[in-house]
């Protein structure tokens, strides 16, 4: 083993051993470890979000027109409804389609007559022709001024103040969408009322008693807009700011780390990114610093919200979109019925129910019963989480400008960049327990606007009983473009869970465990929304048997989608428990073409990666089988190879041409117990005969939540260089696992055909400079390694430090927030 490493000045403290294993051999030392964490969420404070108001509009009086012009603009009319899917049912109903296709049919015929006539007409005069126009106007401002349904209904939504113009899109094709918002609030209120779980008092906060003889629908007393302003959300720090930086294009850095994604082509968020020159790092209170990387000195910064939650972020060029979420109060009047022991008057309902017993007996005909309930007025408040794209231009380092705010309903799921969009997922949560009229509290909004019912898919492909989900929360889907950041270019939502989410170039895949088919085995439940240019297109559901490790357990290739699972659960008398494994194949409508079940009985899918035609996937027990499997005919896949070693791998990572790298855990193979964290780099070049040609093990490792979140993981096979970092309990060295306090290191390695795994540094993070005592547990998982050209750069909740990689990583710089 190499002995160039760092070695901490505090001789005390004990170092992690690094040990190079034969193929067969282990460690002896097996420290009891827990590597479960839990993590801390941040602080949120209540704000209050506007309802949208819906404003009435005065009655407009058509001008006479000449009849064949009435004629022409029905037929348009005709045509734009059935264009855009107005039409309140999908086209799979086969007498709908049939009326449908009569009314195109008709509006053609009347359109071209009319357009004749129209040509003849249009010699008669100038007044002929203002009339047309008035028409056009009139016919326009209808539109504007329907009731709410239609307006939320049709897909048509208002444009913003700024006066650009949004465009409409037709649903998509391929999923059910809803009826009207009645129709889908029938179906929502079902599956919550036969739900046991569901509470009718869930959503509802501070309710408060009061008498008023406004009216009773609910309306909104929202006074105040969450949304950060730009001047709120950029703020600068002279005292931090170097002021005497200049930007110098020359320095542009093309090597340098990029954020370790699933799919090559498509970008992911994260908390710490470069473009080769900066450093744009941000905490967990939403602060964004832009460094310098050469320097080392603060340009800019731009300063959270302190109200929200901040997730991620992404870099593209001159822009910055960052993403964070936020709980609001809305505040409704209204009706409500409370139980005579919740009114607080004892003597007052005594009384009420009297009269009630009375004017019941007296009137035979009462339908309703108020002997237990008081009708009464209330002003309560629910809370609504929306999440929020703010995107900034950083042309100019030194002063980042916000360009736009996006915002849609629901708790963060996921998000993707592909092609000039950012694609946005939420998770909404409907309450159907104040009725059809209250849409504010079951249909998802973008910003201020329904999502159109026709953009409410429903989690049942065409003529298929293979997706069963009866859940209670939507998928909320919207995408934003680098031109236009200040508005939604399109925007859906469908009825289901969401989970698992995978993103290819071309489809969006969302998987959610089901046990509803079955009492003792669940199923995974998949969605596939296909989307491009910032458009969502078409769609398709589908199901497998078992449940999915991780979003690298799916893969598309040549418009199949291939995935492995693993099936756990009772028999059907309960007397026995079984774990098996599947690999399954689905072409674009989500139909089963070829599978390979009953794999590797009771173990179950650690990690899985796909190339091309081959798929690599480790199932675990107390050994670690690497299966290979044959893809190349996707209606017969099968297996072609089984490598057993000690231990298992839980990310899989292609490592230059016919390499796959694994990190995982070294167990014993009798006990299970862990007794380090392994690395191992296996020649894939006959995926017939795989074999693991080297491996190393660092001792007493007790946690590495780069194995859960792989975008912590610094991964750049171009570099030949992997790091993450990881934690061991300080005195697990001397037998002292009673201590709990846990010292936390980041590894970084290189891999040689010669030499195996080289080890080139493990830095001691309570030797950075940026920390005075043990970090704390948010402080180790918002950490983040990065190079440039040949420096490396740990960045922290506290600040970076930055190490000269051509000399042993040593310590060269550190830059401090000032809090």
């Amino acid at each position: 083993m190499k002995d160039d490493l760092n070695k901490p000045e505090d001789k005390k403290q004990k170092q992690p051993k690094f040990e190079k294993k034969s193929t067969d051999q282990r460690t002896q030392a097996t420290p009891p470890v827990d590597n479960s964490s839990e993590e801390e969420i941040p602080e949120w404070k209540s704000s209050i979000r506007r309802e949208p108001v819906q404003e009435e509009q005065p009655e407009r009086k058509m001008p006479v027109i000449n009849k064949k012009y009435m004629i022409a603009a029905a037929a348009v009319v005709v045509l734009g409804a059935a264009a855009f899917g107005v039409a309140p049912r999908l086209m799979k109903d086969p007498e709908t389609k049939k009326q449908i296709e009569e009314a195109k049919k008709q509006a053609a015929q009347e359109e071209t007559a009319s357009a004749d006539e129209s040509q003849e007409s249009a010699e008669q005069g100038e007044e002929l022709q203002a009339d047309e126009a008035a028409l056009k106007s009139d016919t326009s401002n209808v539109t504007e001024t329907t009731d709410e349904t239609d307006i939320s209904g049709t897909g048509q939504q208002d444009s913003k103040a700024d006066g650009k113009e949004k465009i409409a899109t037709p649903p998509i094709t391929g999923l059910a969408h809803a009826e009207s918002y009645e129709s889908l609030y029938e179906i929502l209120h079902k599956w919550q009322s036969d739900s046991n779980n569901w509470n009718a008092a869930d959503g509802a906060r501070g309710i408060e008693l009061y008498s008023s003889d406004a009216e009773t629908d609910m309306v909104s007393e929202s006074t105040a807009d969450a949304v950060a302003t730009e001047d709120s959300s950029a703020a600068m720090y002279p005292s931090d700011i170097d002021s005497g930086f200049t930007y110098d294009e020359s320095q542009e850095s093309t090597d340098h780390s990029t954020t370790n994604t699933q799919e090559e082509n498509v970008d992911e968020a994260d908390i710490v990114k470069t473009d080769g020159t900066y450093i744009y790092a941000m905490n967990s209170r939403g602060d964004i610093r832009i460094v310098d990387a050469v320097s080392m000195k603060l340009v800019s910064e731009i300063s959270g919200d302190r109200n929200a939650d901040y997730m991620e972020m992404y870099l593209n060029g001159d822009s910055l979109q960052v993403i964070r979420q936020q709980e609001t109060y809305i505040t409704y009047k209204g009706d409500i019925n409370l139980s005579s022991s919740d009114s607080g008057d004892q003597e007052t309902n005594a009384q009420n129910n009297s009269d009630s017993k009375a004017n019941k007996n007296t009137d035979k005909d009462s339908e309703t019963d108020n002997t237990d309930t008081n009708t009464v007025r209330a002003s309560y408040s629910v809370p609504v989480t929306t999440v929020s794209i703010d995107t900034y231009d950083i042309s100019d380092r030194e002063n980042p400008k916000q360009t736009g705010t996006c915002q849609q309903d629901g708790t963060y799921l996921s998000s993707r960049r592909n092609g000039g969009n950012l694609y946005l997922f939420t998770s909404y949560s409907p309450d159907t327990t104040d009725g059809v009229d209250a849409k504010v509290k079951y249909i998802p909004r973008i910003d201020d606007e329904y999502i159109a019912y026709d953009h409410i898919y429903l989690p049942a492909a065409e003529e298929t009983t293979d997706y069963t989900y009866d859940g209670k929360n939507y998928l909320v889907a919207s995408s934003v473009s680098d031109e236009n950041p200040d508005q939604v270019t399109d925007s859906m939502a469908v009825v289901s869970g969401a989970e698992t989410f995978y993103v290819s170039e071309s489809n969006i895949y969302s998987a959610v465990s089901d046990w509803t088919a079955s009492d003792t085995k669940p199923r995974t439940e998949i969605v596939r929304i296909g989307y491009e240019d910032g458009f969502f297109t078409e769609g398709s559901t589908g199901s497998v048997s078992g449940e999915l490790n991780n979003s690298f357990s799916m893969d598309e290739y040549n418009g199949n989608l291939r995935l492995v699972t693993t099936t756990a659960g009772w028999n059907k008398d309960y007397s026995e428990y079984t774990r098996t494994n599947g690999l399954y194949i689905l072409d674009a409508d989500m139909k089963t073409i070829g599978k390979i079940e009953n794999l590797a009985d009771n173990e179950e899918i650690k990690s899985a990666r796909f190339m091309g035609d081959t798929g690599y996937f480790v199932t675990y027990r107390n050994t670690d089988p690497l299966f290979s499997a044959d893809l190349s005919d996707p209606t017969k896949p099968k297996i072609i190879g089984e490598l057993k070693i000690t231990g298992f791998s839980e990310y899989l990572h292609f490592y230059g041409e016919n390499k796959l790298l694994g990190i995982g855990w070294e167990t014993d193979p009798d006990t299970g117990s862990i007794e380090g964290l392994k690395c191992s780099m296996f020649d894939i070049t006959d995926p017939s005969d795989v074999k693991e040609i080297d491996r190393i093990v660092l001792k007493n490792v007790s946690i590495c939540d780069a194995l859960s979140n792989y975008r912590a993981i610094l991964a750049s096979p171009d570099k030949n260089l992997f790091g993450f970092a990881y934690g061991l309990y300080k005195n697990s060295g001397t037998g002292d696992y009673y201590h709990t306090e846990e010292q936390y290191y980041y590894g970084l390695l290189s891999y040689s055909e010669e030499d195996g795994f080289v080890p080139g540094a493990y830095l001691n993070i309570t030797q950075s400079g940026l920390f005075d005592d043990a970090l704390t547990n948010t402080e180790y998982r918002t950490m983040r390694g990065i190079y440039i050209s040949d420096t490396f750069y740990l960045v922290t909740e506290n600040g970076i430090s930055s190490y000269d990689m051509t000399d042993g990583y040593k310590l060269t710089d550190t830059l401090l927030w000032e809090s």
